[in-house]
């Protein structure tokens, strides 16, 4: 028996032995379901900047839905090194992300993850990798994206656009999809 195959025996479990304990321990599984506005309160929005009008439609949605009675959080993406003096949402930009792997690796990022979000809406059409690990790694019941390719490992629920996604009609048909209406508590 060679060397190396007697230190994995002594390391790694063997199936028959009662006693041994692994060594590797499964991930807690998120239980991703099916939700609606209705069936859910804390909503959580991932975006990509691209210019200030964009920004303004996300302000407005997070606006519309804290009006109805939602707790709404809004997480942006901006591509650039440098600062853009506009922006007003939460953001991260490349000074937040992994030099090795280009994922996102900061406070804020790892706050938006763990957050457990009722409903994760994904605003964005291109493909955007730091959004996309964000969304996958999200502990939010439900995902909900537009219906295109590089959304499909990072969501739960993908909704059918019709025509040129624009961030009005992403909106428009997330709300009509899942039912928009005010928050009602529900009886405790």
């Amino acid at each position: 028996m060679s060397f190396f195959q007697k230190i994995k025996e002594r390391l790694v479990p063997q199936s028959g032995s009662e006693n041994a304990t692994p060594l590797f321990h499964e991930e807690d599984q998120i239980r991703h379901e099916f939700l609606t506005f209705p069936q859910a309160y804390r909503i959580g929005i991932l975006c990509y900047y691209t210019d200030p009008e964009q920004q303004e439609i996300v302000i407005a949605y997070r606006r519309r839905l804290e009006q109805l009675g939602y707790d709404c959080d809004v997480l942006m993406y901006h591509d650039k090194k440098e600062r853009d003096n506009n922006i007003v949402l939460n953001i991260f930009d490349q000074n937040d992300l992994d030099r090795r792997t280009g994922m996102p690796h900061s406070p804020k990022t790892d706050r938006f993850i763990l957050k457990k979000f009722d409903l994760l809406i994904n605003l964005y059409t291109q493909e955007c990798p730091p959004l996309q690990h964000i969304s996958k790694l999200s502990q939010s019941r439900c995902r909900v994206a537009p219906f295109m390719e590089h959304f499909k490992r990072c969501s739960d629920l993908m909704i059918l656009i019709d025509g040129e996604p624009t961030l009005k009609h992403i909106v428009e048909l997330i709300n009509k999809g899942l039912n928009l209406k005010p928050y009602e508590r529900k009886p405790i």
